[in-house]
């Protein structure tokens, strides 16, 4: 969940934000906010460990901006800063957690002890899903001191029926085609390779379906050779790589997608806390596949607003895709649940009012 999309949203106060996001790909975004935004990295590689400065550069802005209280979240640099700014400053703080940053901490017997201590002085936490508070829970923090807020969507920028002929030829979408889309960055936890797997069973019963995964990352090498060590020429044809996607081209793009999947599975510690994206498809009337793993099952409602499926089993996801694009009744049933559950349960004003509830509990 971005916090900017909270802080920007709260009715009054002042916000500090710390960012280890590089300035240049902030500028502009920097420049329309009511309130200042420091970016910096929070570690270094001239030391060891690498976020044993974050305390300094939170400590400096802290006293400049006679900051009052500190949420800690986007990895343990955030949270060893918010402790040090409480030992030195009495500044109460509290986490944020997303599942795959609080997994990783538990890699490192050092981290996961300073973790622990961390929780155990920290005002609340907030996770992004139950099964991220679990996670939380586990490492100390009291259940009860830990509020699950979901990450919010705009229903008004992500909603049916826009115009998609722009984006259709931006990206080279054919009409009269079945669409499957996946959209994220390429890391192999996301699934897309169960995908491509799963196509010869989908192809088989609708050989006009076509697969289009958007985004980089470091598995596209890994996608693509599947793709072109393929036997099947239909596969070749039928999947293709639109690389890196605007979020301004997203709601269209979940406007022209018969289905969006994102078959994801836990790797280690590398897990889907929950998954925005399956939410912003539905609000488009889009139906949802999404792997049985992580928080994806509090972001998909199974046979209501799409399908849960085995992340490791082609064999069911491409039932799955068969019984949607063969059901246009029932795809569209499914796309029109997910917008209602969106409107109603993932919508931003609700989203602020359990945010502020939970900052008047602490």
């Amino acid at each position: 969940m971005c916090l900017h999309n909270i802080i920007k949203r709260l009715p009054k106060g002042k916000a500090v934000v710390l960012t280890s996001k590089r300035r240049e790909l902030g500028r502009d975004f920097d420049r329309r906010q009511n309130y200042p935004i420091y970016r910096r990295g929070l570690e270094t590689h001239f030391l060891k460990p690498k976020w044993l400065v974050s305390p300094f550069f939170a400590l400096r802005i802290a006293l400049k901006e006679k900051v009052e209280f500190v949420q800690a979240a986007h990895g343990f640099a955030s949270y060893l800063a918010a402790w040090v700014l409480k030992k030195l400053l009495g500044l109460p703080y509290f986490v944020w957690a997303y599942g795959l940053d609080i997994l990783a901490m538990q890699k490192s017997r050092f981290l996961r002890y300073l973790v622990k201590r961390i929780y155990k002085e920290a005002a609340g936490g907030i996770a992004n899903s139950n099964f991220t508070r679990e996670e939380m829970s586990r490492l100390g923090l009291p259940a009860e001191k830990i509020s699950v807020i979901y990450p919010g969507v705009d229903g008004g920028c992500f909603r049916p029926g826009l115009a998609t002929a722009e984006v259709r030829k931006k990206y080279h979408i054919p009409a009269e085609k079945k669409i499957l889309l996946s959209v994220s960055r390429l890391v192999s936890r996301k699934g897309f390779d169960l995908v491509i797997r799963a196509l010869p069973a989908i192809l088989e019963k609708f050989p006009n379906t076509i697969y289009f995964i958007g985004g980089k990352g470091p598995d596209e090498a890994r996608l693509r050779a599947m793709v072109e060590k393929s036997s099947d020429p239909k596969i070749q044809e039928a999947v293709k790589f639109i690389g890196f996607v605007q979020d301004a081209d997203l709601p269209r793009l979940y406007n022209l997608a018969d289905i969006f999947l994102m078959p994801s599975r836990q790797i280690e510690e590398d897990v889907e806390g929950f998954g925005m994206v399956f939410l912003e498809a539905n609000a488009c009337g889009c139906p949802v596949i999404g792997g049985r793993s992580g928080g994806i099952p509090e972001a998909i409602i199974d046979g209501e607003t799409g399908f849960l499926v085995d992340p490791e089993n082609p064999k069911d996801l491409a039932f799955k895709v068969i019984q949607l694009l063969g059901n246009e009744n029932l795809s569209k049933k499914m796309g029109e649940a997910g917008r209602r559950r969106v409107l109603a349960e993932f919508n931003w004003e609700k989203i602020i009012k359990n945010f502020i509830s939970t900052l008047y509990l602490l």
